[in-house]
């Protein structure tokens, strides 16, 4: 398994490439003085609006920041208590400075979505100082009720944990060394946030590398090619202690492919005779099959065996443009039946991309998707 990173002025893009294929596409814009997802800021409450149960954080630069009134520390607790929510007011105040992540950037003229619900996130844990919850990899599901335990004995007040899929190689001691490391750094960030003025950057997120740790076992990895050389010393300690930087020929191809792919990326994709066109807007990413000029035996055969084609091509392009949120594909009109396999054939692809969620049909006829969102897609960016 290879992993590509192409660095250009205003942006990044990481691949992997499966068999000489690439599988999945991440991007980064670059710009140092817009939030990032996973920032740590601490921002200054510019207005509060209990109607819509939110308040604009301001960041320092850009848009002010959205924090949803669930989002809040004490609307967590009261949640934890089983009471009723807070009103934002009831928590926070105009000119109250207040320490927030990033959940979001901002997109076009949207910006950013935050929230005081901090997470930091480590080799094998997720450390968060007010979740009052913990959980564990679905990967580990021998492993539950002891890594819980070991949550439930060692967390203080709030603090939560989620155990990811490394935390199963390791033994106690070492998980509990990881969650002191984190308790203290948190500590030392409240400490710098309390003598700062707000707003302020109090840490900057580890980026495109941090994101894709989360999203992908990149402990598989064997290559890696880059044009950049601060990204080999970034990303090649996540890689397989096998991992090795790719000789020049080799990142020379590697590099041209991943280019191509992203330059190659139309709103419109050809299967055979048949085609996907592709509409991405912020609310929703419609996916429109036409059958094009292929003709079966019947015109209900041709609608079945053209969705089956593209079910494969949709999954793909998910994965490879990045594509999260809500997601409606209208499939060529066939019978129940028919939709019925189409259903099955999708509710697959949940296997092997976990971001996705497949709901199905509706009423009208349209088939339901969702899948979460992790950093932009490739549109907003190239």
């Amino acid at each position: 398994m290879e992993f590509i990173v192409l660095k250009k002025n205003e942006w990044q893009a990481a691949a992997i490439v499966k068999d000489q294929e690439i599988t999945d596409i991440w991007t980064e814009a670059i710009n140092p003085k817009k939030p990032d997802e996973g920032d740590l800021i601490l921002g200054k409450v510019s207005s509060i609006l209990d109607d819509k149960n939110a308040a604009f954080i301001s960041l320092g630069s850009g848009k002010p920041g959205l924090l949803n009134g669930d989002e809040l520390v004490c609307s967590q607790q009261k949640k934890t208590a089983g009471e009723w929510m807070p009103a934002v007011s009831d928590c926070i105040e105009e000119g109250q400075p207040i320490l927030v992540q990033v959940k979001h950037p901002g997109i076009d003229r949207k910006g950013p979505i935050v929230s005081e619900l901090v997470a930091l996130t480590g080799d094998s844990l997720v450390y968060m100082p007010y979740a009052c919850y913990s959980a564990v990899s679905k990967q580990l599901p021998t492993k539950r009720e002891e890594l819980l335990q070991i949550a439930h004995q060692h967390c203080l007040e709030q603090e939560g944990l989620i155990f990811r899929t490394s935390a199963g190689k390791l033994s106690e001691a070492e998980l509990l060394d990881e969650l002191y490391n984190h308790r203290e750094e948190w500590k030392q960030l409240v400490a710098y946030a309390a003598s700062v003025r707000a707003p302020c950057l109090i840490k900057k997120a580890g980026g495109l590398a941090e994101r894709i740790s989360k999203l992908y076992p990149l402990h598989r990895v064997t290559k890696l090619a880059t044009n950049d050389d601060e990204t080999v010393k970034t990303f090649l300690p996540l890689l397989s202690k096998e991992a090795k930087v790719m000789s020049q020929d080799e990142k020379k191809s590697a590099l041209h492919l991943l280019e191509r792919t992203i330059e190659g990326m139309e709103k419109t994709v050809k299967i055979g005779k048949a085609a996907l066109h592709i509409e991405e807007t912020n609310a929703v990413t419609a996916i429109d099959v036409d059958s094009g000029g292929v003709r079966k035996m019947t015109k209900n055969q041709t609608h079945f065996e053209v969705n089956l084609m593209a079910i494969d091509e949709i999954a793909k392009q998910l994965r490879l443009r990045n594509i999260g949120g809500m997601i409606i594909v209208d499939f060529l009109r066939v019978d129940e039946k028919e939709r019925q396999t189409l259903f099955a054939q999708m509710k697959k692809k949940e296997k092997t991309d976990k971001r996705l969620k497949v709901a199905g049909f509706t009423k009208l006829g349209l088939f339901e998707m969702q899948r979460k969102k992790a950093g932009l897609p490739l549109s907003k960016l190239i």
